[in-house]
C-alpha cells in the first residue's frame, strides 16, 4: 500500500514538474518576444519623433511622445510581470523536485545544510546521523530562515522530551501533513524573499536585536518648543508680509533654527532606519500577508497557532502600512532641497523621528512573536513534509508509564535507507533494567539496529513520525557511544575516548530523573585486546543490567552471550549472513539468540589474504 501511494504521489510531482516547465518555456519564449517589442517601439517612438520634429507640428510631437512614452512603460510593466511569474515558476519547479530528491533520498538534489555546530560531546545527535550532511536534519529540513532550520534542529536532538510538547508538535504535524499547497506556498514566499535580500540587508534577527535596544528619546519637549516657534515663525512672517509688523520673524527663525541643530541628534539616521526597516519588512511582506490572509479551518490546532497573523489591530499589514507612511515621509533626507524647505517651515523630521521611535517600541513585541511563530512554523512545516513524502510512516505519542512493554515496534526502519533496500525489524522491549546484546558477523547490520532505534526515538519526541507501522514507547533520555573517535588535540587514543565517552553514560545512568535512559553502545571497548574486552565488558553488562534505563549492546565477543544465564535481565539477539558461491549475502533481521556463526576469516579468504 504504501509503495503503491509513494509512486503515485512520485508521478504527481514528475508530472507537475513537466507542467511547470513547459509553462516556465512558453513564459521565457513571451518575455523574449517582449524585449524585442521594446526595442522596436523604442526605435520606431524615436524614427516618429524625429519626423514630427521636422513637421513642426508640436501637437504630432508631443502626441507621439507621450504613446511611445506610455507603450514602452506598459511594456515595461508586463516585462516585468512575465519576469516575475517565470521566477515563481522556477521556484514551484526546485521545490517540487526537493520533492522528489527527498522521497528517492537523492542526496546530490537534497539542499546540503549550512556549517553546524560541533556536536561531539551531543549525547546522540551525531551517532544517529540527526545533524551534519546526509543526516536527518538535511533530509527533513525544508526551512529558509536560519532561525527554522535552528528550531528544527534544536527539536530532534532534544535531551529531555516534555511530553505537552511533543503533542503539540505532533497535533499540528498531523494537520499540516495533507495541506501541502499551503506549505509550498508558504515555503516559495520565503524563498523570494530571502532572494531579494542584498548584501548589506540586516536579516530580521538583526532588526529584532536593533529593536529591542531602542531607547525612548524624550520627543515630548523638542517637539514643543520647536512647533511653538514654527507657530509663531508663520504668524510673524505673516504679519510681516501685511505690514503689520517688522521682520521680527527674522529672531524667532533663528532661534528656531539653534533649536533644531540643538536637538539634531534626534533625528539623524531618520532615514536609513525607516528604509531598512520598510525593506526588511518589505521582503517578508508576503510571507505575513500570507499568513493574514489564509483561511484556516475553524477550532483547528493550526487556526489557534497562527491566530496571531490574523487578530484584529495586530495584523500585519497594520503595520507594514505604518512603516509605508513613515519612510515616505523620511525620505524627504534624501533630497536636500526638499528636506530643507519641509525643515524650515515645520519640524518635520522630529515629528516623523518620534513616530519612528513609537513605532519601534509597538513593532518590536509584534515582530519578535511573529517571527518566533513563523519559525516554529517552517519546522513543523519540515516534518510535516516528511510525513507527507513517507505515508507509511505513523505518529506515536510516548507513553506516560513505564509499564510493559516499555518499547514496542512493527515493521520499525531506517528513514535515510533508501525504501529499496531497506528491511524492517519488530523490536520488543519488557521492562525498565533490560539489556540486549546484539551479536553477528561484520556488516551484518548490528550498527544500523541501534542507529534505527536510536533516531525513530528521536523523531518520535520531536513530534515528527517515524518509519514503523506501528510504535509504542515511553518517555527516554537518549545515550549512544556509537561514532567514538580519537582526539589528536586532546591526545586521546580510541579506546580512552570511548572510555571517557561510557563514563559520561554511568553518570547519567545512576542521575535521578523523571525520564529513565535509553542507551546504545555499539562494539563495546573495541580499542582494546581480547581478553581485557572480555573481562571489562563482563563487569560493564552486569553493573548496567537492572538500573534506571534500557540498554541495547552490541559486540564481536560471542563468550559475552553466556551472560545471559547469569544476569535475568539480558537477552540475546543477533543478525547472521550466508555465503553462496563465493557471495556474502545479509539478511538484516534481527533474530533471538546469540550469534551462531562470524565472518572475519571468510572475508579474508575472499579478499585472497592468508587465513
Amino acid at each position: 500500500m504504501e509503495t503503491n501511494t509513494s509512486d503515485a504521489l512520485k508521478n504527481a510531482l514528475e508530472n507537475q514538474i513537466r507542467r511547470l516547465e513547459q509553462k516556465t518555456a512558453d513564459l521565457e519564449k513571451l518575455s523574449s518576444r517582449i524585449s524585442a517589442i521594446r526595442f522596436f517601439d523604442f526605435a520606431l517612438a524615436l524614427v516618429l519623433l524625429f519626423l514630427a520634429a521636422r513637421s513642426d507640428s508640436a501637437f504630432l510631437f508631443w502626441l507621439i511622445l507621450v504613446l511611445g512614452v506610455g507603450v514602452f512603460m506598459g511594456l515595461v510593466s508586463w516585462h516585468r510581470t512575465i519576469d516575475n511569474a517565470i521566477e515563481r515558476f522556477k521556484g514551484w519547479i526546485t521545490i517540487r523536485r526537493h520533492h522528489l530528491a527527498r522521497m528517492e533520498l537523492n542526496w546530490k538534489n537534497i539542499p546540503p545544510l549550512p556549517d553546524h555546530k560541533n556536536y561531539d560531546q551531543h549525547p546522540f545527535a551525531k551517532d544517529f546521523d540527526i545533524v551534519g550532511q546526509h543526516s536527518l536534519l538535511q533530509l527533513i529540513n525544508t526551512t529558509t530562515y536560519p532561525g527554522g532550520k535552528a528550531r528544527l534542529e534544536e527539536w530532534l536532538i532534544k535531551e529531555v522530551p516534555e511530553l505537552t510538547e511533543i503533542k503539540k508538535k505532533q497535533t499540528l504535524v498531523e494537520e499540516l501533513k495533507p495541506m501541502a499547497h499551503f506549505r509550498d506556498r508558504l515555503h516559495l514566499y520565503a524563498t523570494l524573499a530571502q532572494d531579494k535580500k542584498s548584501a548589506p540587508d540586516w536579516s530580521m534577527d538583526n532588526l529584532i536585536v536593533w529593536l529591542q535596544s531602542t531607547q525612548q528619546k524624550g520627543f515630548t519637549l523638542p517637539l514643543t518648543i520647536l512647533g511653538t516657534l514654527a507657530a509663531l515663525n508663520i504668524v510673524l512672517l505673516a504679519l510681516f508680509l501685511a505690514g503689520i509688523l517688522k521682520p521680527y520673524v527674522i529672531i524667532s527663525f533663528v532661534i528656531y533654527l539653534c533649536t533644531y541643530n540643538f536637538y539634531s541628534s534626534k533625528v539623524s539616521g531618520l532615514f536609513n532606519e525607516a528604509s531598512q526597516i520598510q525593506s526588511l519588512l518589505g521582503q517578508f511582506r508576503e510571507v505575513l500577508l500570507y499568513l493574514e490572509s489564509f483561511s484556516f479551518k475553524e477550532k483547528t490546532h493550526l487556526q489557534k497557532f497562527c491566530a496571531i497573523y490574523q487578530s484584529g489591530d495586530q495584523k500585519p499589514s497594520i503595520y507594514l502600512k505604518k512603516i509605508i507612511r513613515i519612510a515616505s515621509a523620511a525620505s524627504s533626507q534624501s533630497s536636500e532641497l526638499v528636506w530643507l524647505l519641509l525643515n524650515m517651515i515645520v519640524p518635520w523630521d522630529m515629528y516623523f523621528a518620534k513616530k519612528l521611535n513609537a513605532f519601534k517600541t509597538d513593532l518590536e513585541p509584534k515582530l519578535s512573536v511573529w517571527l518566533d511563530r513563523f519559525y516554529q512554523l517552517e519546522a513543523l512545516n519540515s516534518m510535516a513534509n516528511f510525513a507527507w513524502l513517507n505515508s507509511g510512516y505513523t505518529f506515536s505519542v510516548p507513553k506516560e508509564d513505564t509499564d510493559a512493554p516499555v518499547f514496542k515496534a512493527t515493521d520499525l526502519g531506517h528513514p535515510l535507507i533508501a525504501k529499496h533496500k531497506k528491511v524492517t525489524n519488530d523490536v520488543i522491549i519488557e521492562n525498565i533494567g533490560n539489556i540486549q546484546l546484539v551479536t553477528g558477523s561484520n556488516m551484518a547490520g548490528k550498527s544500523t539496529y541501534l542507529r534505527t532505534i536510536g533516531i525513530n526515538l528521536a523523531l518520535c519526541f520531536a513530534g515528527g513520525p517515524v518509519n514503523a507501522s506501528s510504535f509504542q514507547t515511553s518517555l527516554f533520555r537518549l545515550f549512544s557511544s556509537i561514532n567514538v573517535t580519537d582526539s589528536l588535540d586532546e591526545g586521546l587514543s580510541h579506546f580512552y575516548a570511548e572510555v571517557k565517552r561510557l563514563r559520561v553514560l554511568l553518570n547519567k545512568l545512576e542521575q535521578q530523573h523523571e525520564h529513565p535512559l535509553f542507551f546504545m553502545v555499539d562494539e563495546i571497548y573495541r580499542g582494546t585486546n581480547n581478553r581485557e574486552r572480555l573481562t571489562g565488558s563482563t563487569a560493564f553488562l552486569k553493573y548496567v543490567a537492572g538500573k534506571d534505563g534500557v540498554g541495547l549492546i552490541s559486540t564481536h565477543d560471542l563468550e559475552l552471550a553466556q551472560l545471559e544465564d547469569e544476569i535475568e535481565t539480558l537477552s540475546n539477539w543477533h543478525f547472521e549472513e550466508t555465503i553462496e558461491n563465493g557471495k556474502m549475502s545479509f539478511e538484516y533481521k534481527l533474530k533471538p539468540g546469540p550469534c551462531p556463526s562470524t565472518n572475519a576469516l571468510k572475508i579474508m579468504e575472499m579478499e585472497n589474504l592468508p587465513t
